[in-house]
């Protein structure tokens, strides 16, 4: 019952996100989505469920942190708080909205960010498990990550591939902002290639936790 719930909520927050046009409640409902990941790799009671569990609960608080920051250095220096909004604003912002593309595709699971090494072992550990509800759980994970990419690569399209009739009007003195905001938003987005590309250790020391090593 309880994987049924989760696997609800996996696709019902993407779909909500999909269809939210306020930039943070979008990535709101995409944490409503993320967490249930971490529940699902928990409620297949396995070793490995578990150490996709814990190891998604790390790489996403660090993706969604990153997009979160972005948001709000977005909102920061236009004032702008909706998706429709954010036309031709990447050409103006492009460290923020280049950042912002880092945590976008790592959320969707793209190889070699971190989101791909947790999504990984939590779609192995339900393949490993043998229960056919946690089959159906894959399906669910697959089809989030398609609205994730709906989601958030419709920010990234607005902001850097604006309508041909699109022609700047409204993104006079619009820029990146400071230095003492770039920094935590770089800081994240290093993170993320950092643990997609050397992931290893933590998920090893996540396996010895889950055995009951420690």
């Amino acid at each position: 019952v309880t994987m049924g719930v989760v696997m609800f909520t996996i696709v019902y927050g993407c779909s909500r996100a999909v269809k939210e046009t306020h930039i943070k409640r979008r990535l709101a409902y995409s944490t409503i989505s993320n967490l249930s990941y971490i529940l699902f790799g928990i409620v297949i009671m396995t070793p490995l469920g578990m150490v996709g569990a814990l190891s998604h609960l790390v790489f996403h608080a660090f993706m969604k942190i990153c997009s979160f920051f972005c948001a709000g250095a977005i909102m920061h220096q236009t004032e702008k708080h909706y998706v429709h909004e954010l036309d031709g604003m990447g050409r103006k912002m492009p460290l923020v909205f280049g950042i912002f593309t880092v945590s976008a595709l790592a959320l969707m699971g793209v190889p070699g960010l971190a989101g791909f090494i947790s999504k990984w072992n939590l779609a192995s550990a339900a393949v490993e498990s043998g229960n056919v509800l946690a089959y159906f759980g894959i399906g669910c994970l697959l089809l989030s990550a398609l609205l994730t990419a709906i989601y958030m690569l419709t920010i990234v399209i607005r902001a850097f591939f604006p309508s041909i009739d699109f022609d700047g009007s409204g993104l006079e003195g619009v820029k990146d902002p400071n230095w003492k905001m770039l920094v935590p938003l770089a800081v994240f987005a290093v993170m993320i290639l950092v643990f997609g590309l050397c992931s290893a250790p933590m998920v090893r020391f996540f396996g010895d936790v889950a055995e009951g090593v420690y």
